[in-house]
């Protein structure tokens, strides 16, 4: 008996360390931090399929409904307990963030930004970051910030909507369930603001019909909005499009567009959604609109992990092309050690301050991009993209190739 007991007991042991092993080799669902040379923040974050927490931009406004001192790290302060009051309340927090974009009022104000983000996290799981800067929503700001974080204790299927004080009006978080995720590039109206904003929402909606997807399906709303003070006409439209349901996390960028004043994209999960495709990625073009070979119209992700990669900035901030090439030369390395590669790109944005690196982008992209399956994207005119001399950064999200 005691022999039975001993062999069962080493059994066990042994079933357990090979549990062990799964979990190491990577059947344990997590997160993998690619570090950059300098150690400030990760070049890339690989997050496994897990559901994730999309949150508002937050601004640095108090209880008082004030913001929150006139200096840095006053301000960055205040974001991040915005920040960690609404995603504790989602099940997630301030360690579980995977990206941040961060937007600040002066390019000169980003190493200092980093510094003071740093602060915050672990050395080795410091999130991905992109930075781009110009006015925000509130004249007194000097930094906001929206993030993904992994929200792991959600099991459910549909979107989860919350918010941080209420059960009502905008969600401060919304967390997309496990799965299949679209990411809809911006699309735009001409016309004043009101209808601009109006007819482009419009124009989503008819997206969202075609790709079978629901309002509700909606995980973040982001707009480029000129000029970026007038956010209540677009916010109105806003909520007027989803009048009878939630309002997803809403982020705003200042865009120096004169014609059209703006332009919108969106997040939205398709779990829910039934499709034929086998493919990994799926690359749509919905009814109306013209393939491009330079960005699709939307990109559906079925399955995989999901790569975000730190905005990217050229070396040598400068003329258009060389910059550009820079850019693109770091992406592939940072592609390549993240295990997928140019074919595997979801989405990207591109913030340009300059229309040199604007038509040189244009120009040079089709020399990395397959035609047949560009990133979904948005390009932005901005005022500054957060590094001095620069006129492009460049945000990404890919996914790990099926081979890896």
């Amino acid at each position: 008996m005691k022999r039975f007991i001993l062999i069962t007991l080493l059994f066990c042991a042994i079933a357990g360390s090979a549990q062990e092993k799964g979990a190491v080799s990577g059947n344990k669902k997590g997160v993998q931090y690619i570090t950059s040379s300098s150690g400030d923040y990760s070049d890339a974050v690989i997050v496994d399929e897990l559901p994730l927490a999309h949150t508002v931009q937050f601004l640095p406004i108090g209880k008082t409904g004030k913001i929150a001192g006139s200096g840095l790290r006053e301000q960055s302060s205040q974001v991040f307990q915005n920040l960690s009051k609404a995603l504790n309340k989602s099940g997630s927090g301030i360690d579980k963030i995977i990206k941040l974009n961060v937007y600040i009022s002066s390019h000169e104000l980003k190493d200092e930004a980093v510094s003071l983000i740093k602060e915050r996290f672990k050395s080795g799981k410091v999130p991905a970051i992109s930075f781009v800067a110009g006015k925000l929503a509130h004249e007194d700001a000097l930094i906001c910030i929206d993030a993904i974080a992994v929200a792991s204790g959600y099991r459910g299927r549909e979107v989860k909507y919350i918010n941080s004080d209420s059960a009502e009006g905008m969600a401060d978080v919304a967390i997309m369930p496990a799965g299949s995720a679209v990411y809809v590039s911006g699309q735009a109206d001409k016309g004043m603001l009101s209808a601009a904003s109006r007819g482009t929402l419009k124009q989503l909606g008819e997206t969202l019909d075609h790709l079978g997807l629901k309002k509700k399906d909606v995980v973040q709303i982001k707009s480029f909005v000129n000029p970026v003070t007038n956010i209540a006409v677009v916010e109105r439209e806003i909520a007027d499009f989803f009048k009878g349901e939630r309002i997803p996390p809403l982020v705003y960028v200042e865009w120096l567009s004169k014609d059209p004043l703006v332009e919108i994209e969106l997040i939205a999960s398709s779990v829910n959604t039934q499709t034929d495709s086998r493919e990994q990625l799926d690359f749509i073009t919905p009814p109306g609109m013209t393939a491009s070979p330079v960005y699709s119209k939307v990109t559906r992700i079925n399955y995989g992990n999901k790569i975000y990669i730190s905005g990217l900035f050229g070396n040598n901030p400068g003329e258009a092309k060389p910059e550009i090439m820079d850019i693109f030369n770091s992406m592939d390395a940072i592609l390549k050690k993240s295990g997928s590669d140019f074919k595997h790109l979801v989405k990207a944005t591109y913030y340009v301050s300059k229309d040199a690196h604007s038509s040189g982008l244009n120009e040079l992209r089709p020399k990395f991009y397959d035609p047949k399956r560009p990133p979904a994207a948005s390009k932005a005119l901005v005022k500054d993209v957060g590094l001095r001399g620069a006129g492009l950064t460049i945000d990404m999200i890919a996914v790990l190739t099926e081979n890896k």
